[in-house]
């Protein structure tokens, strides 16, 4: 696989199995010789027959496992990427939408070839290549002209017109694309984000380094609008614990991870004080997801990308600044 600033991948994913072995060696040879921007589309394969209280889980464990197969290995090769996971099936993206992408090598493998959108512009198909066939060999895959844009699945889980969400939102990392996506995949009509006001932020460690709220925003809305163009997004700074959940009659159900889960009570209590219903508290584990494979150095690495804070990130930045400027 030939280096390139930017690439494209492909995936036909069953949520209820973990990926296999083609799929997890695509995604390391990616991110090795990717430079600046790897996006992953992926398709999700029969879905209908997983039941609705299982399919949250079994969504936000295979985002979570692609993020933690090309972040870990990103990790491992001390090579700084921007990873991005697309769902096909919720996208909302017409043929146009797709031509930023269009002129990017694009790699499957060929079990996953009959799967590629049959919507996607003429041009796109110049540029696939199958990972599991030599070079020389030609994919063979037509544009469907029938297809105007991408058809919007059925989810299995429990979907909501509303969702909200909220967080720092600094130095945008996997744990932060992985929240915002489900966040995204729960909602029907309306994400509601709330951002960390700076003056809130004004404690925080290394806060001098911390990217100012409109970067945020910006970094927030175009992650979003990547991973859902049908969604109004609504952004509002917030400077208090409970943001617009705590007045928004309108939302009905909260996207957080497991380790906020708890906290997150108490904005349902303040709800209630105010007269509004209890919102649905949606939780995401990215611990879970690795829990069960194997110890090893890439399982190490999958681990280290899911943890990564936003903290973290501006220690790191902070040691480049202090070894470049010669302080010690």
């Amino acid at each position: 696989m030939g280096l390139v600033s930017k690439r494209n991948l492909f995936l036909k994913v069953d949520l209820d199995q973990p990926l296999s072995q083609a799929h997890i060696g695509l995604l390391h040879d990616a991110t090795s010789s990717t430079i600046e921007n790897l996006t992953v589309f992926i398709a999700l394969h029969d879905v209908y027959h997983i039941k609705r209280e299982a399919g949250w889980t079994l969504m936000q464990r295979r985002v979570a496992e692609l993020y933690a197969t090309a972040a870990g290995q990103a990790l491992l090769k001390e090579h700084p990427l921007n990873i991005d996971i697309v769902p096909l099936d919720f996208c909302a993206y017409s043929p146009e939408d797709m031509d930023p992408y269009s002129n990017w090598p694009t790699t499957t493998i060929s079990s996953d070839l009959s799967a590629v959108p049959g919507w996607w512009p003429a041009e796109m198909y110049k540029h696939i290549s199958l990972y599991d066939q030599p070079d020389n060999v030609t994919p063979d895959v037509q544009p469907n002209q029938s297809l105007s844009c991408s058809s919007r699945t059925e989810t299995p889980w429990k979907s909501y017109p509303h969702v909200a969400v909220g967080g720092t939102f600094d130095h945008l990392h996997v744990g932060h694309k992985i929240l915002l996506t489900a966040a995204a995949m729960a909602a029907t009509k309306r994400v509601v984000c709330g951002i960390s006001a700076d003056r809130l932020l004004e404690n925080k460690k290394y806060w001098e380094l911390l990217e100012p709220y409109r970067d945020r925003e910006l970094h927030v809305l175009l992650f979003l609008r990547k991973i859902r163009k049908d969604l109004i997004v609504e952004l509002v700074p917030i400077s208090d614990p409970y943001g617009p959940t705590a007045v928004d009659a309108s939302i009905e159900a909260l996207v957080v991870s497991q380790e906020t889960l708890a906290g997150s009570q108490s904005l349902n209590v303040r709800r209630q004080e105010n007269g509004l219903l209890p919102m649905k508290l949606m939780a995401i584990d990215l611990v879970a997801t690795l829990s069960d494979k194997p110890q090893s150095m890439e399982a190490s690495a999958e681990n280290t990308a899911l943890k990564v804070s936003s903290t973290a990130i501006r220690a790191a930045l902070y040691e480049k600044q202090q070894r470049g400027s010669g302080s010690f």
